[in-house]
């Protein structure tokens, strides 16, 4: 729904900068035990079935093998291969465990409201242009992911739902609010999956996902007294 600009991920500066914070990562006091990444929870054995041939360096008899150029990107560039894949390598990690729930989230039909509204568009894009905000400007990857993950911008994230998307097309059976609840729903069932997927000795852990879901995830390990929260400028600066 959102377009944000482009990145080319596989450029070597931004290669380099992987590399750079996965060795932050492991530099840090306490190394994760687990990875959890936003790949589907039901195709765990396909994750990982990808991420043995990454570690045999054949990752990429399979990525030549899709045809469908967008999901050849997905496969190729997305942050659970280029950034999970590579950490978990360096941990000597076995397998990653995937949290994600596709519960259908229909924003285009969101989004065709707000277009056809100019108070509403204005609106849009103004909270738009706040969560990003010239993150991706930045040139060093690092600065990106702290840029992104800032509280301010995680609450801004948290909010679109609550001041714009939530009151949304009331006479269309409280659409916006009955999307927002999906949203809630779909990242409750992806805690869930982290709760769930929780090994008997692990101590620490790392999970790779979108600013949306971190700006929820946070107020939920908040509100758990299982874990302790560890923010990303521990790490990264």
């Amino acid at each position: 729904m959102i377009k944000s600009k482009e990145r080319n991920i596989l450029s070597k500066e931004s290669q380099q900068d992987l590399d750079k914070i996965v060795e932050k990562i492991y530099a840090y006091n306490y190394r994760p035990d687990q990875i959890f990444v936003e790949s589907s929870f039901n195709k765990k054995k396909q994750l990982n079935t990808n991420y043995q041939s990454y570690l045999k360096n054949k990752y990429h008899e399979f990525t030549d093998t899709i045809k469908n150029a967008r999901m050849k990107r997905y496969y190729t560039e997305c942050e659970t291969f280029q950034l999970a894949f590579r950490l978990a390598k360096k941990l000597n990690h076995q397998e990653l465990f995937p949290i994600d729930s596709m519960i259908e989230m229909r924003f285009d039909i969101l989004l065709k409201e707000v277009n056809s509204n100019p108070e509403l568009k204005k609106k849009f894009d103004e909270i738009n242009k706040s969560l990003s905000d010239n993150c991706l400007d930045e040139k060093d990857l690092s600065k990106v992911f702290l840029c992104l993950n800032q509280k301010s911008k995680l609450d801004n994230n948290l909010g679109f739902y609550f001041s714009f998307a939530n009151k949304i097309m009331i006479g269309n059976d409280y659409f916006g609010a009955r999307l927002v609840t999906d949203w809630y729903k779909r990242n409750l069932v992806m805690y869930s999956n982290i709760q769930n997927q929780l090994k008997p000795d692990t101590k620490t852990i790392f999970i790779l996902v979108g600013t949306g879901h971190a700006a929820i995830f946070r107020t939920f390990f908040e509100m758990d007294k299982s874990f302790e929260l560890v923010d990303l400028t521990k790490i990264l600066n």
